[in-house]
């Protein structure tokens, strides 16, 4: 009976433990949870600004009229007629001017249409600045003063020509806003002249004194032209003259211009009508020197005597396009002018289509005739010879 107990203790521990084990294996273990990290975003890509240089602006000191620092800013220039024919030289004030164009007139002469201003108003300006002998006005020196809309000095000019055109009071003055004429219908400030040699006639001798000349502007003059000086640019690519020879409507080397390079300036000379291959210095009478000039432009245009006019007188374009040759720094660079009428000024460019810049000084301007050639000499022996163009009009 014992045994039979403990047997059937035994089955039912057994059965017991069979059944939890069954029972531990039915019930499922829990399911994970899985936490995935959130990957962080990659940081941004940097955002480039695209800068574009800037060009230095230029010093805030700086002529007007030269580039030149520590002369004058302020503005208030005259424009000078200035006779060239052989018995007016040498001429007084030249070397004064800040720029000077050179433009034929009747016959083979040239006469110059002088600006002034850092002279003028220059802290040590002088007392006194006289220049001479002043000439007569042709309506295309007028187109050149619209420019620089200054008081036009100059001794009357053609009024009766029989060509509307060539008359300097009619459509081609009508900008002019103040003159000092002392000879013509257009007779203004006629005090303002002096004879410049005894004896003499006024018309072909007459001289004026500028600082006294500048008590008659009544307006504030704008100019439309603006040369660039800054940023400095040297042209150091550019080849280093030795000469420059000009004809205008004489023989080639008529006027030269020879390169210093002491003084990093073009001089001028002339050539003797008897001894073409003698070089004479064209000088200043106050400086009894050779003109310096440290910026030459050659700005080729049609030029040629009006059938209608009728003393003879030129027809000069100083508007539309052209060629143009630059000495700059003693370096020539080849480009091209262009001027689309009075109310906007020449622009200037190299070949690339840049903007001339100009190195800071006075600047000289050849409105040479498009039809005859210049010829300019390096200083490595080699040379170059201008194109020259059928004469046509450009306007």
């Amino acid at each position: 009976m014992k045994k039979t107990l403990l047997i059937a203790l035994a089955i039912i521990m057994a059965v017991t433990v069979f059944t939890a084990c069954k029972q531990e294996e039915a019930a499922p273990s829990p399911t994970p949870t899985v936490i995935e990290a959130t990957p962080e975003p990659p940081p941004p890509s940097p955002v480039w600004e695209e800068v574009t240089p800037t060009e230095e602006p230029p010093p805030d000191n700086i002529s007007p009229t030269t580039g030149l620092m520590g002369t004058t800013t302020e503005y208030k220039p005259l424009v000078v007629q200035i006779g060239n024919e052989p018995h007016e030289r040498p001429q007084q004030g030249l070397q004064q001017a800040d720029i000077v164009y050179e433009t034929l007139i009747e016959g083979t002469d040239t006469r110059f249409t002088a600006v002034y201003n850092d002279a003028l108003l220059k802290a040590d300006a002088p007392a006194e600045l006289p220049v001479g002998p002043v000439r007569s006005s042709r309506y295309y020196h007028q187109l050149i003063q619209s420019e620089w809309d200054a008081v036009y000095v100059h001794m009357g000019g053609p009024d009766t020509t029989g060509n509307p055109e060539s008359d300097i009071y009619g459509q081609n003055g009508q900008h002019i806003k103040q003159r000092i004429s002392g000879a013509g219908k257009g007779t203004a400030h006629a005090e303002k002249f002096f004879a410049w040699r005894e004896g003499k006639s006024m018309s072909d001798y007459a001289a004026t004194d500028l600082i006294s000349d500048l008590d008659v502007y009544e307006y504030e003059p704008v100019a439309l032209q603006q040369f660039k000086f800054y940023p400095l640019e040297d042209y150091a690519d550019a080849p280093v003259v030795d000469s420059v020879q000009l004809r205008f409507d004489r023989h080639l080397g008529w006027v030269t211009y020879q390169y210093d390079e002491t003084k990093s300036k073009l001089l001028r000379y002339l050539t003797s009508s008897d001894e073409p291959e003698e070089l004479l210095p064209f000088t200043d009478l106050d400086t009894e020197q050779p003109i310096e000039v440290q910026n030459l432009i050659v700005q080729y245009t049609y030029v040629n005597i009006m059938p209608s006019d009728l003393g003879g007188r030129r027809k000069v374009d100083m508007y539309g396009s052209g060629k143009a040759d630059f000495v700059i720094n003693g370096r020539h660079v080849p480009g091209t002018w262009e001027r689309a009428g009075v109310t906007v000024p020449t622009t200037y460019k190299d070949m690339e289509g840049n903007e001339i810049t100009f190195t800071p000084g006075n600047t000289w301007v050849a409105v040479h005739p498009m039809d005859k050639t210049i010829s300019i000499a390096y200083k490595d022996g080699t040379a170059y010879e201008s194109t020259p163009e059928v004469a046509a009009p450009k306007v």
